[in-house]
């Protein structure tokens, strides 16, 4: 009786100890080291997978980032470009402007210094008396830039000779237009190096 009792006991340890080395983990009597190297194979791609996935984030920003870039260039450029097309379009009114007051001044002053001339010779002609159509003779005048008379000639007739003549003398007891001495050479030219007066019959 005492021996299968005995027999009895030691099955039921022998079968504990075989069930404890089946379930017991005994990893944890390895070094702390040695545990944390043993890692499940899964785990171990997982930070490769996001290294690619944070490339390609990357990749994609820098990216867009680039184009973004370039299309701020492009539209600086154009901008830019426009910009210089107003101001060279606003320079270029502008100069047209300048260009257009000045010749009309020029016009101007043009017309002023010929009313003195043909005042100063209308001073000294003496109008044909018996004459009382309205009539008047047209004669062209060439000066050199001293103001001396070089030649005149008639452009277009009144249809009367002798209010025609009287015109030719009148300009024929002056040699000098006085009002063109010292004026600057190329006003000169554009404007007194030949030029017309109108005689009048009646003003």
């Amino acid at each position: 009786m005492t021996n299968n009792l005995i027999s009895f006991i030691n099955s039921i340890f022998f079968h504990l100890f075989l069930l404890a080395i089946l379930t017991l983990d005994f990893s944890i009597f390895t070094p702390q080291s040695d545990r944390e190297k043993i890692i499940p194979i899964e785990f171990i791609s997982f930070p490769a997978i996001k290294d690619e996935r944070a490339k390609r984030n990357n990749d994609s920003l820098s990216t867009r980032r680039n184009n973004n870039i370039e299309i701020e260039k492009e539209i600086k450029k154009i901008s830019e470009q426009n910009n210089n097309k107003l101001n060279l379009n606003s320079l270029d009114n502008l100069q047209k402007q300048i260009e257009e007051t000045k010749f009309f001044q020029e016009k101007k002053e043009v017309q002023v210094r010929i009313f003195l001339i043909q005042k100063r010779i209308n001073s000294i002609w003496k109008k044909p008396s018996l004459i009382n159509q309205n009539i008047e003779t047209e004669i062209q005048i060439n000066l050199a830039p001293s103001g001396e008379i070089l030649k005149y000639e008639m452009i277009s007739s009144s249809g009367n000779k002798i209010f025609d003549d009287s015109a030719f003398r009148a300009l024929a007891n002056i040699s000098f237009i006085t009002e063109v001495i010292g004026m600057d050479r190329n006003y000169f030219e554009r404007n007194f190096r030949s030029f017309n007066l109108v005689f009048k019959s009646k003003d």
